[in-house]
């Protein structure tokens, strides 16, 4: 039986508006009044819960359908789907507050309804992978990829470190997906898309809609940020070749090349100021979500008395978004640990450890922990350990998939072995490795590598 004053906290957040709320509906009705039209051409933008964002929107929406001579009209499909978000009250305020900045309803999951024959053919395409994890990273509806979006869904929903490949939770995103896919489909056939606003590009809710219209080649706009927001505010347009939100790491090579010598020569120097304050243990604006510094002076006595050579195993969070990148080894960060762990036992002749990400929740660590009771020759490091303790280790070897620590520990001369596509993938100074043989090699003949880089 729900709860009266459940009830009453589900009508506070999401229907009813505070004063600050309603000033602002105000303000945006006043604000972009001349701003409404009744323009054919459609502006797609995501219906996202997100304050700082929501304001920028107003701006972006506007001053786009100004541009481009087309009206503007949200896209929501829920993510988590919790108890409460089933509802369409649950994007009541949500959507009050999108009307006041001009900005109606175009797509919206709570309208769809599955007909017999679609439950009929999504059970058919599901049952020709279901039960076979590569199949479903890889798998194209309509020649586009989209299994790669429904396992990282699955993961981030159900806050597992991988999927259960038979799992009816996993069928069900699956079946959302391609509802998904079909309704969007079917709007960008019946209306003349101009331009796609994501906050994201991953996951079903996200990563769907925009692959459909990188498909048709319909520019992709989006805000990026870090940390929550609070840094790196800008505007991106997703680059035409890769569909990822990052910055275009895999063209710094080229673009470096393309600057004079005396930008050059600044660019260099602001960078080696950059990794020399951050290895002090200062603040770095770069990674505004590192409040403290992974290099701080916190003293963790981390002796050994072995002579062996050590390797360092970084783990990623198993929940967020494994295929953010262009390619990986492995298909989840889980099994990408799993890996080594296993070669930890093989390869006796070095001292494995494993140390979580300083900004894993403590909540989530006891994943980490579970993992490593079957591997108790792996000495686990808390989170909290300073990469200057464990540089006094002299590692031979350090493990990510595409961590920042693949240019900090390479200032070190200590090699890093990269599982997968990466911010450095332009570069030398670490080790960007394509399958496990070639992982199995590097590891049996680390010193030979290093002197390779």
């Amino acid at each position: 039986m729900i709860k009266f004053s459940n009830i009453v906290k589900f009508f506070k957040l999401n229907v009813f508006k505070n004063k600050n709320e309603k000033n602002y509906i105000n303000y945006n009705k006043k604000k972009w009044l001349n701003y409404k039209n009744n323009y054919k051409d459609v502006i797609l933008l995501d219906l996202f819960p997100f304050n700082p964002w929501i304001h920028f929107y107003s701006y972006i929406s506007n001053l786009l359908s100004k541009k481009l001579k087309a009206k503007t009209l949200f896209f929501y499909f829920d993510l988590y789907q919790g108890n409460q978000s089933k509802i369409e009250l649950f994007i009541s305020k949500l959507k009050s507050i999108y009307f006041s900045f001009n900005v109606e309803e175009g797509i919206s999951e709570y309208k769809f309804v599955v007909s017999k024959n679609e439950k009929k053919k999504y059970d058919q395409l599901y049952n020709k992978i279901k039960s076979n994890r590569e199949k479903l990273v890889k798998y194209k509806y309509k020649n586009i990829r989209i299994g790669d979006l429904i396992y990282s869904t699955y993961l981030r929903i159900y806050y597992v470190p991988t999927i259960k490949i038979n799992d009816i939770k996993l069928k069900k995103i699956f079946f959302r997906a391609h509802k998904i896919f079909d309704e969007v489909e079917k709007f960008f056939k019946c209306n003349n898309v101009k331009c796609v606003i994501p906050s994201h590009v991953c996951y079903i809710n996200f990563g769907i809609i925009s692959r459909i219209a990188f498909k048709n080649k319909i520019p992709i706009i989006k805000i990026f940020s870090k940390n929550r927001g609070n840094a790196s505010y800008r505007i991106l347009k997703v680059d035409s070749n890769h569909l990822t939100e990052e910055p275009p790491y895999f063209n710094y090579k080229k673009t470096f090349k393309k600057f004079n010598n005396k930008l050059k020569l600044k660019a260099l120097k602001i960078g080696k100021k950059s990794i020399e304050d951050r290895i002090s243990g200062s603040f770095d604006p770069n990674l505004p979500y590192m409040t403290v510094s992974s290099f701080n002076n916190k003293k963790f006595e981390l002796k050994s008395n072995s002579q062996k050579k050590k390797i360092i195993i970084f783990p990623h969070c198993y929940f967020d978004n494994p295929h953010r990148y262009r390619f990986m080894i492995f298909d989840d960060f889980y099994l990408q640990v799993k890996y080594f762990l296993d070669l930890s036992k093989e390869f006796k002749n070095y001292d494995w450890y494993y140390k979580p990400h300083p900004n894993e929740l403590r909540s989530e660590l006891n994943v980490h922990k579970n993992i490593l009771s079957d591997y108790p020759n792996v000495t686990y490091l808390d989170k909290d350990v300073s990469h200057k303790d464990i540089l006094k280790l002299k590692p031979s070897c350090v493990i990510t998939n595409h961590g920042t620590l693949s240019h900090e520990y390479a200032y070190f001369k200590i090699p890093v072995i990269n599982t997968g596509d990466n911010p450095h993938i332009n570069y030398k100074f670490c080790l960007h490795l394509k399958s496990k043989k070639q992982i199995r090699k590097v590891i049996k003949n680390i010193d030979t590598y290093k002197k390779k880089i």
